[in-house]
């Protein structure tokens, strides 16, 4: 049993890297944010607040959202909230990634940190451990309108990316190929991996908490199979 949430916990710390660093590429791909990173941006211009903190309170108003939608969140989601925006802040401040300043270079910059962001989204979903907060935002509204994951996260990203823009963040052709993209790839990535969102049971809080009684093993036992991504 430990063996095994061991391994979920790691699957869940590697999405939140893999996740991070295709946020990162997007950022210095200098071509125009992505949707969530045009609102994060418009929060440091309004707010004295680094990227990575804004990026903490956009993902608190995201799983806000979805809770009043009737998802819940359990110890993921927390996860993915704080060490996503620790992760970015990390990284740029390392500077590993160079800002680029041609358009071709910048474009092919953008669709690698598109698919890794998608790819991250994948791992971190699969540890059912609670979807991150954009993603739990996606799953809430498919699960409400009956549409795929896919679809509802670009009606997601062009609100928010209104919002950000309003707020003052960059606009630019990468917004519009990472508002209308995103979605596909992880229809795309969704589809090939054979994982459904919307018929995985994310763990929440009072199960995480409830799990290690000895009393609830046998439970256990019978939810991970409930929990397993390719059901």
């Amino acid at each position: 049993m430990l063996r095994d949430y061991v391994r979920r916990l790691l699957q869940l710390a590697a999405g939140i890297a893999v996740s991070s660093l295709g946020i990162v590429l997007m950022l210095q791909a200098n071509v125009g944010l992505e949707p969530w990173s045009v609102l994060q941006q418009g929060l440091t211009l309004v707010l004295p607040i680094s990227y990575g903190l804004a990026t903490v309170i956009a993902g608190a108003a995201a799983i806000g959202l979805a809770v009043l939608l009737g998802e819940s969140f359990g110890v993921g989601t927390i996860v993915n909230i704080i060490g996503c925006g620790v992760c970015i802040d990390a990284m740029l401040a390392l500077d590993w990634v160079p800002q680029l300043h041609s358009l071709p270079g910048g474009i092919a910059m953008l669709l690698a940190g598109l698919e890794l962001l998608a790819l991250g989204t994948w791992m971190y979903m699969r540890s059912a451990l609670g979807a991150g907060p954009r993603d739990a935002l996606m799953v809430a509204l498919a699960r409400k309108t009956g549409r795929s994951a896919g679809v509802c996260r670009i009606c997601a990203d062009i609100l928010v990316t209104v919002s950000g823009f309003l707020l003052g963040g960059q606009f630019g052709i990468g917004t519009v190929i990472s508002a209308l993209g995103l979605g596909s790839l992880i229809n795309l990535n969704f589809s090939l991996l054979h994982f459904r969102p919307a018929k995985v049971h994310q763990e929440n809080i009072a199960e995480t908490l409830r799990y290690p009684r000895s009393e609830d093993r046998r439970v256990g036992k019978e939810c991970r199979s409930r929990w397993s991504p390719y059901h």
